[in-house]
């Protein structure tokens, strides 16, 4: 009996363990994700509290124009890299919640070969076929098991790889509107002088 209250207790103790674990992981996430927004939200303040001081002081109607341009293609600028950001947070907290989950399948899984091994030396003759179902389900839940994490961190992949390439072009496009500005910007100056 007390060797079943020990395993009881152990049981017990890992699920608080993966429970915890899990949760941990989703909080860690969640604070990186309000600290990028509110770092975010404090440097777009001041950058637009800076333009607009900047637009103040011009006089001419063209180089309000020009910052207006140059404002938006800055915003654009800031959104690309803070969804880079956001989707690197979620790619490490998935990451960190799969290898949590991971943990635990290896420990239940680890438990459950147990059980099976412990059984198989205390029953009765002829129970060797149903042993050998147990067994084989086993191996056949670590297959899955080991498929699904494959296939999750393939997903995890590809979609930092798309990212990667979406951010790469936006930034081409966001690097040709500035050169345009700043052309439009010396062209304006060039006919005003």
């Amino acid at each position: 009996m007390a060797d079943f209250q020990e395993q009881a207790a152990t049981v017990q103790q890992a699920n608080l363990d993966f429970f915890f674990g899990l949760a941990g992981t989703m909080l860690e996430g969640e604070e990186k994700l309000v600290r990028l927004n509110l770092d975010m939200t404090k440097t777009a303040f001041a950058g637009w509290y800076q333009r607009v001081q900047d637009g103040l002081a011009k006089q001419d109607r063209q180089e309000v124009t020009g910052l207006q341009d140059a404002l938006a293609l800055h915003s654009a600028e800031k959104v690309l890299t803070y969804e880079r950001q956001v989707a690197e947070i979620a790619s490490t907290t998935q990451t960190q919640l799969a290898e949590v989950v991971n943990a635990r399948y290896q420990a239940v899984s680890r438990q459950v070969q147990s059980f099976v091994e412990n059984l198989a030396q205390n029953t009765p003759a002829g129970s060797e076929a149903a042993i050998a179902f147990l067994k084989q389900a086993i191996t056949l839940a670590n297959t899955a098991q080991e498929s699904v994490q494959k296939a999750t961190k393939q997903a995890v992949e590809v979609a930092q790889s798309n990212l990667d390439a979406a951010t790469k072009a936006a930034s081409e496009v966001t690097e040709a509107a500035d050169e345009a500005v700043e052309k439009a910007a010396k062209a304006a100056k060039a006919t005003k002088q």
